[in-house]
């Protein structure tokens, strides 16, 4: 039996490639979070928005998010009862300043075989058309589609305004807009998409700073289709053994895990690096 969705919800996820809202976390939970990240970025001169890939490793506030019963339990719906934090990230969108999400795929290049995953977005902010929640293509989990790289956010000289948030600038040409689905959420919700689901966002029109975080979930027998990479087992077991552990994050490790989350952000712009969706 189903922990948190219903047997309906489950149904429609695996159809349509996407759900919400799904209620996780209480108001003043989201709001000590956000507070803990604008502290991050007081202290050490860098927002943890920019970390694209293991966001858990900023804050010990994160460290126990990525454990969230409640979004867990949902997650356990559709991958079953042993799951990893592959990896996780802040999605820090200020008002008025143009950065949006191009269409895209996961799979297109997380590097992760089979497409088990499951992406939990938790709004630690409302997150609604007029701020750019996030928005899905019904059934786009059914196609791999072609990517276009504009790597406008690589490292040095690069084109572009460096407005995509995504770290290679890919984009899925030539989607029919008018299918797409609003995901909006009221703060402390959550949606979930599959690993091979389009998705995109507008940029945030509104007044204030829209603010996600976003589970990259995988049940332990997916494996990395590139090197061994770490990941945290957040629940259940890991009979599989095919990821390397993430280090637990610490004061005095601050410093090397920001290095070390820098250099993953630079794989995932580098053009060399190839996958397909």
């Amino acid at each position: 039996m189903p922990k948190v969705l219903t047997e309906d919800q489950i149904e429609f996820f695996k159809r349509e490639g996407y759900l919400f809202p799904v209620d996780g976390i209480d108001k003043e939970k989201c709001d000590d979070l956000l507070g803990a990240m604008n502290k991050f970025e007081d202290d050490q001169g860098i927002n943890p928005g920019v970390f694209k890939l293991k966001g858990h490793l900023c804050l010990p506030e994160t460290w126990d998010l990525i454990r969230e019963p409640r979004i867990l339990d949902a997650a356990e719906d559709i991958i079953g009862p042993n799951i990893l934090a592959f990896g996780s990230r802040f999605w820090v969108k200020p008002a008025g300043d143009g950065s949006f999400v191009s269409w895209h795929q996961d799979s297109a290049y997380f590097g992760c075989d089979p497409h088990d995953m499951v992406t939990c977005w938790l709004a630690l902010t409302p997150a609604n058309k007029e701020n750019g929640c996030l928005r899905a293509m019904p059934r786009s989990h059914e196609v791999g589609y072609d990517h276009k790289e504009s790597h406008e956010n690589a490292p040095g000289e690069a084109p572009g305004e460096k407005k995509n948030m995504l770290g290679r600038g890919q984009t899925i040409q030539g989607l029919d807009e008018s299918k797409a689905v609003y995901m909006e959420l009221e703060q402390g919700q959550f949606s979930m998409h599959k690993e091979r689901t389009a998705h995109a966002s507008y940029p945030n029109n509104s007044t204030e700073t829209r603010v996600g975080y976003s589970f990259f979930l995988i049940p332990p027998h997916v494996k990395s289709t590139l090197e061994r990479r770490p990941a945290t087992l957040v629940r259940g077991v890991d009979e599989y053994n095919h990821w390397d552990t993430d280090p637990v994050p610490t004061e005095d490790r601050l410093p090397d895990l920001i290095k070390m989350m820098l250099a993953h952000n630079a794989q995932y712009t580098d053009p060399q690096f190839k996958q397909r969706a």
